[in-house]
């Protein structure tokens, strides 16, 4: 099979009105948080820490890391746990939470499929790169760059 039509499986998570492709491989579980315990002095998008199987989580938003207003932490919030991408033995942050709007969705893709997306020129902090699914604006989740992100706010 030709690398270009094998299958990508992908969680499709709505973040800030924007569709954002994670690689299913990626993602540990789709969590309800009520509460999030903010540490002091943390950024704005960094909406606390939570306890997920014994883990403390950090949970990130999108929103507030793109400078727009933090969603509040509620019963109804959303948070997908993420693996993980260092390649340390036993990682600073070996999941990181990152709340979520809408369902995420499971979707099977070609490589055929994605397209670089040249004309969304708006940056964001944790996204790798902008594409385009079958014409849909999507982004890739840079998980390395959201690591950084906190191993920089050392919380």
């Amino acid at each position: 099979m030709e690398q270009s039509n094998r299958l990508i499986k992908s969680i499709i998570l709505t973040l800030k009105n924007k569709l954002v492709v994670v690689p299913n491989a990626a993602v540990a579980e789709i969590i309800s948080v009520q509460e999030v315990r903010q540490p002091d002095n943390s950024p704005r998008w960094l909406l606390g820490k939570a306890r997920w199987r014994g883990v403390e989580l950090p949970v990130v938003s999108y929103e507030a890391a793109a400078g727009d207003q933090a969603q509040a932490v509620n019963l109804n919030t959303q948070v997908a746990v993420i693996y993980s991408a260092s390649e340390d033995e036993e990682p600073e942050y070996p999941y990181i939470g990152l709340a979520m709007h809408g369902v995420p969705h499971v979707s099977t893709f070609s490589r055929d499929q994605v397209k670089p997306d040249d004309y969304d020129t708006e940056q964001h902090p944790m996204i790798a790169k902008k594409v385009r699914i079958n014409g849909a604006a999507a982004g890739i989740l840079d998980i390395r760059a959201i690591e950084q992100m906190l191993l920089q706010a050392a919380i």
